[in-house]
């Protein structure tokens, strides 16, 4: 039986199984895993820049007031367009960092995995939460990579999260 202060963390990396099921019992390579998915998100977001379409007279229209419209909020003269341009790149930036931030989770998981597993956990539910939003207001492509980061960082969640850490 291995705690969290453990000096072999070898369960992490499950060396006594081979192929996929290693790696799939693997909370690092899970979690890792899920890092590089939130990349793929980033850039099919990034990707739809300038996330409007510009098909027929109405749509351009709107883009075009969105841009000629301007308004005050918090003392701040803007334009819808800065509003919507300025949050499509800062979620973006905000899904890219949180890449990063879970490849490098998946270092520390070996010498933390309790605390670790507890904020992949949330990282897990905060997918969950981002599949239903791309299902309800987006697309489908989003919501399945979601839905399927989802189900990787549970697992990974509920394998450092186990007191018993015998895989």
């Amino acid at each position: 039986m291995q705690n969290e202060n453990s000096e072999d963390p070898s369960f992490l990396t499950s060396k006594n199984k081979t192929g996929i099921s290693r790696f799939f019992t693997s909370p690092v390579a899970l979690i890792r895993l899920s890092a590089i998915l939130f990349v793929g998100v980033t850039i099919g977001h990034t990707s739809g820049y300038p996330w409007t379409s510009a098909q027929n007279l109405q749509e351009s229209q709107l883009v075009g007031s969105m841009k000629s419209i301007d308004y005050v909020f918090a003392g701040e003269r803007s334009s819808y367009w800065n509003l919507y341009f300025g949050w499509g790149l800062w979620v973006a930036a905000l899904m890219l960092s949180l890449a990063i931030i879970l490849w490098l989770l998946s270092y520390i998981a070996r010498l933390a995995p309790q605390r670790v597993g507890a904020i992949i956990g949330i990282i897990s539910a905060m997918s969950l939460v981002g599949a239903y939003f791309s299902f309800r207001f987006f697309y489908i492509p989003p919501f399945l990579i979601l839905s399927f980061i989802f189900i990787i960082l549970l697992t990974a969640a509920l394998q450092l999260l186990k007191k018993n850490h015998l895989f």
